[in-house]
């Protein structure tokens, strides 16, 4: 298959909802649902992301994810609505960088992000992602 046809082939392919992610995968995006609309509110998110990520120091350190992946992020990060079960693909690349960072896999993450962000900024996010990572505990991956 071409580089071009496996191009599309992605493009085609759905994304995984909400209810087909592993429990704690769902509780990472309805974290950053919530603490985006919470932020566009002027509303403090930690109450309800305490509920969803289980401990003060993991909302902190979700919260730095958020801010670093933001300030360096090329375009709008895109998230679904609160309401959806769908997932956008910035969502599920989030995903797949919490994976790998509290997997400790420097180098999947940079080859997964490389091209879009430069390398003192994946540093910081690797960094982030990790400390999240190991402060959700062994359900960030589950």
């Amino acid at each position: 298959m071409g580089v071009w046809t496996a191009s599309i082939a992605k493009l085609q392919a759905q994304l995984p909802d909400l209810l087909s992610l592993s429990g704690a995968e769902a509780r990472i995006l309805l974290a950053l649902r919530h603490a985006v609309i919470c932020h566009k509110l002027g509303r403090n998110p930690r109450p309800g992301l305490e509920e969803k990520l289980g401990s003060g120091l993991a909302v902190t350190r979700f919260l730095i994810v958020i801010e670093t992946v933001g300030s360096a992020w090329p375009e709008n990060f895109h998230i679904g609505r609160t309401c959806c079960p769908c997932t956008t693909p910035d969502e599920i690349l989030l995903l797949q960088m919490i994976r790998l960072g509290g997997a400790g896999n420097r180098p999947a993450f940079d080859r997964l992000i490389m091209e879009m962000i430069g390398d003192s900024e994946r540093n910081r996010i690797f960094i982030d992602i990790s400390n999240f990572a190991a402060s959700y505990g062994p359900q960030a991956t589950d």
